[in-house]
This record gives C-alpha cells, structure tokens and sequence, in this order.
C-alpha cells in the first residue's frame, strides 16, 4: 500500500490555498495519495471528512488573522470548537466533568478513545512517529516575516497533540487587502507569486526527501 498524505487548509482569500495545490503537487509527484480538504466555518469539526488516524503524513495550512491561525482550522486538530477562552479546548473546563462542559465544546467519543489509548504523560517522538508540517500566508504589514512565526508556532502546537511530529514550516506573503504605505512589503498585489510558489515546492520536497 502506498503512502498516504493529507493536506487540510483554509483559504480566504485563494493566497493559501496556492500554496496547498504545490504541496499537493509534489506529493503525486513523488507517488503519494494525497487527500486535500479545505476547512471553512462550514466543517463540522467534531466529525470532518477524514480521519488523521489512516494518513502517514499532514499539511496543515492557514492564513495569518491577528498573529493566530484561523480558528476553524485549531478547531479541526483540536477536535472540537475553540471555546470562547483563551484557555483553548484543552484548558477553558480544567477541572469539570465531562456531563458539565457545554455539549459544543464536548470531544466526540471517537476522539475520547484515542486520548484514553495514549499513554499519559510526555509525547515522546521518535523515528516511527507520524511527520507533518505546517503553512502558512501572511501580508506582514508591519514586521513582515516575524508576523508569521507565532501562528505557525501555534499551528504545530496543536498538530503534534494528535500526534503529528511537526518537522518543518513555511510561509509566503499573501495579498491582503490594499498595500499599505510604508509597509514591509511594498507591493502585495501579486502574491503569492511564482517564486514564493517554487519555494514552496522545493520546500516540501527536501522534507520528504530527507524522511526516506
């Protein structure tokens, strides 16, 4: 049976999603089955289109929204919507029952048995460990790269809870919206552009060469 890889992302704007149809491309490429999901406020989280459990590798993409990645796709690896705390879904009910945490933020059963089968403590990754990576597009009106950084951090967080070892990230600049006067970048209308696209070819590519 050959490998098999998911790429999830959100797009609002189509800057992502760009990126998503390289790495895709790269996979079939390199003789991958490649399953490719766009999240949007539609997904029902809980339950999405896919099961993580039957991949060998996962993309995860987002556009950058106030430093943070979209909550739609945290919700996804999260399984189960971002309750309305900055605790997220893991800390928001620390110490509750599970019949006293609102039914919409609850973990389906399907997720509660994967978590009981894990053993408690550390996540240790080691060479057998499932691999992914994240991506993401910003404008970075203002610190351009550095914009990025934390929401992919964030983004990688939440990907090795399920657990994926995230061992690689990538971003690009994305247009959004008008350019600003005096920003980091001076002109957004175009990106991603096809350099940013290639990068994240080769990117990818060099990721997937190193694991064989």
């Amino acid at each position: 049976m050959g490998k098999k890889c998911l790429i999830i992302y959100a797009s609002w704007t189509g800057n992502t999603e760009k990126v998503a149809m390289r790495f895709q491309k790269v996979f079939k490429e390199k003789g991958w089955d490649v399953d490719t999901f766009k999240i949007d406020h539609h997904t029902d989280v809980k339950n999405p289109p896919f099961d993580f459990d039957v991949y060998d590798f996962l993309c995860v993409g987002s556009p950058v929204i106030h430093k943070k990645p979209v909550e739609e796709v945290m919700s996804v690896l999260a399984g189960a919507p971002l309750p309305p705390s900055e605790g997220g879904p893991r800390g928001a009910f620390m110490g509750m029952k599970m019949e006293e945490i609102p039914e919409k933020y609850r973990f389906p059963e399907r997720l509660r048995k994967r978590l009981e089968k894990m053993p408690p403590g550390k996540i240790v990754f080691g060479p057998d460990t499932k691999k992914g990576v994240v991506f993401m597009t910003y404008s970075g009106n203002h610190l351009g790269p550095k914009e990025a950084d934390p929401a992919m951090r964030l983004l990688a967080l939440e990907m090795e809870h399920i657990p994926f070892e995230c061992v690689g990230m990538f971003s690009c600049p994305g247009k959004h919206g008008e350019d600003m006067p005096g920003a980091w970048y001076k002109d957004l209308s175009k990106r991603p552009n096809e350099r940013d696209l290639i990068k994240a070819e080769i990117f990818i590519a060099e990721i997937l060469e190193s694991l064989e």
